[in-house]
């Protein structure tokens, strides 16, 4: 398994940064589509179908910006990690995590095991 080394750091600095644009696009995306939503109320609703459309609309931006903060916050906290020596190392077991899953996932904290163990609710090694 190859892991990530101090000597990589420019690459993956790169990659979150990357990524960190990308999710700022999409909240601030979110945003706008907030502030539309929020002036398309000022006209009225005439049918309930209409209605159940923008609840449905709604809730599916809700859920996108949800996720794309958690996303957000999970760069940053790779960045963090990054800037501290600390990136590439699973924090549940402390073990290297896969260079392949960083490539992938840069912002990864686990490697696949402990994030397959966090997954099916198991408790912390």
């Amino acid at each position: 398994m190859q892991t990530y080394d101090s000597s990589m750091a420019e690459h993956f600095r790169q990659k979150l940064a990357q990524r960190e644009a990308e999710y700022c696009a999409i909240l601030r995306a979110s945003d706008n589509v907030a502030d539309a939503s929020a002036e398309d109320r000022t006209g009225e609703v005439t049918d309930f179908k209409d209605v159940a459309e923008h609840q449905s609309q709604v809730a599916l931006n809700d859920a996108k910006t949800e996720n794309a903060a958690h996303e957000f916050e999970q760069v940053l906290a790779a960045q963090r990690r990054l800037e501290n020596h600390r990136y590439g190392l699973c924090l549940r077991c402390g073990e290297p995590i896969d260079l392949r899953r960083l490539e992938a996932l840069p912002e990864a904290a686990c490697c696949t095991s402990c994030q397959a163990a966090y997954e099916r609710g198991s408790p912390k090694p």
